[in-house]
């Protein structure tokens, strides 16, 4: 092989022990270029000369710079982690960010279950005031006991304690769109009045013609869900009820939940199976300003055998429910764990004040997201399977919530415990000293240190008079020649 070729040969592997280099620490890299460049001296001068000047010789030391890569890329691989783990690895930083994560975990479903929006709107759109059913004072108010002739009977006389009145009497029905298949739905067979009564927003309003003489058919927002897949498009849509054509006039909003009977959708006017005097059914009125005033409690008295049951009742919402379980949970706290963070044996490098600031903050930022994930949890744990209001999960809420915020917070504090008050890492290397047998004549418990060189921390393993909590042990300067590299392997 000629000179000159020799030379291209010999510069391209100098090429390519550097761009190697390039690959490990900067702090490794000139004493790792300096060893392969005196292996590749050796390796040229250590073959025969009838070898090192051909294109086989060439071809050995070329595969020789090219495994100085793979060398290279383990030499990061093993420094990496020393570095990065060592300042990251238990930090208060890593611990609110897994805090976050599991936040957004929680959240991104609670956005998108229909229940947890329907508990919430719930709770914003209630029924109008001083609504009332009246009922026979001994049947239960899910039960119908108002005839259709009594119903007319009040309607057509004068009443001093309301100023409007609704009956509608529920019947199963098969609801038939066209191809699709047909769904039961409980229907209210409803006076025209029943609406402005209620005096509830209908949502998603169609155009309807103007010269529609077909009956108008209102869908609760829980059968829209439930029974229509949230179709925008089902208001102005003709549906087959009973056998007759009505049309969708719209989605009810969530407040309709509370009226008696529960129905999924209402007939307004003189649609639907023909009904007798005799049907019973449900009479919903508004209250007077007189009858208001005679109001006492839940129950208003009418006659003798009739009695009437305010519907407008007060809904906590999933944050009062939530609400209230934190606060039994953090009155419980004390009674699962100890509350006290520990006992400090101060030297010379006693935490400044705004050290001692940072840790409190760094303790209320846990619970603030403590608190929130919970929140989100016990609202997906209740409602996921729920598309309407319902009070048996609104108590579901209420137990997830308290075992979850008890819990955590009692995590919480036991993580504390564990950092350190200097820089909040959580302290590692336990060691047992001491033994069982002299736990009176001597300390005997396990026995922690913070990498970065800043505490010990003793932790008893059997509380005693002279030692009955955790201690912190500052350590002084005379300990900085252990951590000169700045943290324990």
């Amino acid at each position: 092989m000629s000179f000159p070729l020799d030379r291209a040969f010999h510069a391209g592997h100098l090429l390519l022990l550097h761009s190697a280099s390039l690959i490990v620490p900067r702090g490794e890299r000139h004493d790792w270029l300096r060893e392969w460049r005196a292996e590749l001296w050796h390796i040229r001068h250590s073959l025969p000369p009838a070898v090192a000047g051909s294109w086989r010789g060439q071809l050995e030391i070329t595969a020789f710079c090219a495994g100085c890569f793979p060398d290279a890329v383990a030499i990061r691989r093993c420094a990496a982690p020393s570095r990065h783990t060592a300042s990251i690895h238990g930090s208060a930083a890593q611990c609110i960010l897994c805090l976050c994560a599991v936040l957004v975990l929680c959240v991104v479903p609670a956005r998108l279950l229909t229940g947890v929006r329907v508990e919430y709107q719930s709770h914003r759109f209630r029924m109008r005031s001083a609504l009332i059913a009246v009922g026979d004072a001994g049947a239960p108010a899910s039960q119908p006991s108002i005839s259709l002739a009594q119903y007319r009977v009040w309607n057509s006389s004068r009443q001093r304690y309301v100023d409007g009145l609704a009956f509608y009497r529920i019947t199963v029905e098969a609801a038939e769109r066209g191809a699709h298949r047909p769904r039961a739905l409980r229907v209210a067979h409803a006076s025209a009045s029943l609406l402005p009564i209620l005096d509830l927003p209908l949502q998603l309003l169609p155009a309807l013609p103007a010269d529609s003489r077909l009956p108008a058919l209102i869908v609760s927002r829980e059968a829209w869900v439930r029974d229509f897949g949230k179709d925008p498009s089902l208001p102005g849509r003709l549906l087959q009820i009973g056998g007759e054509t009505v049309r969708v006039a719209g989605v009810i909003s969530y407040g309709s939940w509370q009226l008696p009977g529960h129905p999924d959708a209402w007939l307004l006017g003189e649609g639907g199976s023909p009904a007798s005097d005799a049907s019973r059914g449900f009479v919903i009125a508004h209250l007077s300003p007189l009858g208001r005033a005679t109001v006492s409690g839940e129950h208003v008295p009418i006659e003798d055998d009739l009695d009437g049951t305010m519907l407008d009742q007060p809904i906590d919402g999933p944050q009062l429910v939530f609400g209230f379980a934190l606060f039994l949970a953090l009155l419980a706290l004390p009674a699962v764990t100890s509350m006290a963070i520990s006992e400090s044996s101060f030297s010379t490098h006693r935490p400044s004040f705004s050290t001692c600031l940072f840790r409190w903050a760094f303790l209320a930022a846990k619970f603030v997201l403590i608190a929130s994930i919970a929140y989100f949890a016990s609202c997906d744990l209740a409602y996921w399977n729920i598309a309407g209001f319902s009070p048996m999960a609104e108590f579901a809420q209420f137990v997830f919530a308290f075992v979850l915020c008890l819990f955590a917070l009692r995590w919480a504090v036991l993580d504390q415990r564990q950092r350190c008050p200097v820089c909040l890492r959580r302290v590692t290397h336990p060691a047992q000293v001491g033994i069982a047998s002299r736990t009176f004549l001597g300390w005997n418990g396990t026995e922690m240190i913070c990498t970065g060189g800043h505490t010990l921390l003793h932790v008893p393993s059997l509380p005693t008079s002279w030692f009955g909590a955790q201690r912190w042990l500052y350590l002084d300067a005379s300990w900085e020649f252990l951590f000169a590299g700045g943290d324990l392997p």
